[in-house]
């Protein structure tokens, strides 16, 4: 029966934080990702003359 009391504090408290962790986690890895396209992009701007 403990296990059931445990239950709740789990679903509503522990989830979301590992949740909102998780998120945040995924935010900085696609970021990370779109700056090293922008980044291999401006340096292939840089290297054309125009």
């Amino acid at each position: 029966m403990e296990i059931l009391a445990i239950l709740p504090v789990l679903l509503f408290y522990i989830l979301p934080i590992v949740f909102i962790i998780w998120f945040a986690v995924n935010m900085v890895k696609l970021q990370k990702e779109k700056n090293e396209i922008l980044r291999t992009i401006a340096k292939r701007l840089d290297n054309k003359e125009i």
